[in-house]
């Protein structure tokens, strides 16, 4: 299956959802029953890649898909940075919450695509003040998703309570020079 060269925005009279499979059960789930509902309720946005050459009046299979959502985090939990400085109260980002390519598009570098077509977003949302925003943090859901952010470099981990799941972060400052 190889996919169209843009992500679009999740549309489920359009993209078959049912059949996506990342190997990760939660991430299948989310894309197939909850991902149109939360973007109707205005909680998250999904983007798509669809897969490309697929008959006329056949809905598209997913081959990769990212989900942002904005939210508040204290700057207690932020790493430290040199020469950086936040004040006191919750600061504004990006959560990239889900991040998935399905099994048959797996080997094709859709991971990496798929990461920086969603930072490049979350770029472009917050140019101008659109959504004003300080970093992006990354829910990271197992070892695999940590070890493939960790590929990229400028990720560091934000402080978290015991027992939550790893969360990363990247500074606005870096995602815009993509």
């Amino acid at each position: 299956m190889h996919p169209l060269k843009r992500f679009v925005p999740l549309d489920k009279a359009l993209h078959d959802r049912a059949a996506f499979d990342c190997g990760k059960p939660e991430l299948n789930t989310f894309i197939q029953r909850n991902a149109a509902q939360n973007m109707k309720a205005k909680l998250n946005y999904t983007w798509v890649l669809p897969a490309a050459k697929i008959p006329r009046g056949e809905k598209k299979p997913v081959c990769a898909y990212y989900t942002l959502s904005i939210c508040h985090v204290e700057r207690q939990t932020l790493p430290d940075e040199p020469g950086k400085r936040y004040p006191n109260y919750p600061l504004p980002v990006f959560i990239l919450a889900r991040l998935a390519v399905d099994k048959r598009c797996q080997g094709q570098k859709l991971g990496s695509v798929t990461l920086i077509s969603a930072l490049r977003r979350c770029a472009i949302l917050s140019q101008g003040g659109k959504v004003p925003a300080i970093a992006v943090i990354l829910d990271v859901p197992d070892a695999d998703a940590l070890q493939f952010y960790q590929r990229f470099g400028g990720f560091r981990e934000l402080k978290t309570s015991e027992g939550e799941s790893s969360r990363l972060f990247i500074p606005m400052k870096v995602v815009e020079k993509l």
